[in-house]
């Protein structure tokens, strides 16, 4: 499966096409609002991502991920459901961390270059 450009080296060019209304003057709204619809995106369009996002698939590392799962069966285990909608909640929100970074990125080589 090919990974999403935010998973990716940040490569200019395809920021610029796929963030075209970002620029130097977009405020932080605009940065968080551009990577919620990039995200929404994802995860609609390709249900493999909605998967490995709810799995905790994009969690900083293999540690996390496995305190992650054992936390998601704790709560099932106590049928504690609003603890397991935290957690998946942690986890997608994680996932658009990766799009806010990449974006802020982008942003911060719009800079460098149109400065």
């Amino acid at each position: 499966m090919n990974r999403p450009l935010i998973f990716k080296e940040y490569d200019f060019h395809r920021a610029e096409v796929q963030f075209p209304l970002i620029s130097i003057h977009s405020s932080d709204k605009s940065v968080e609002d551009t990577a919620w619809q990039y995200t929404y995106d994802l995860l609609s369009n390709d249900s493999m991502y909605l998967h490995e996002a709810f799995v905790g698939e994009y969690l900083d590392d293999g540690d996390v991920i496995e305190s992650y799962h054992n936390q998601v069966l704790q709560a099932v285990m106590e049928q504690n459901y609003e603890e397991v909608g935290k957690l998946v909640e942690t986890c997608i929100s994680q996932f658009n961390q990766h799009a806010v970074d990449y974006i802020n990125e982008h942003k911060a080589q719009l800079e460098m270059r149109y400065e």
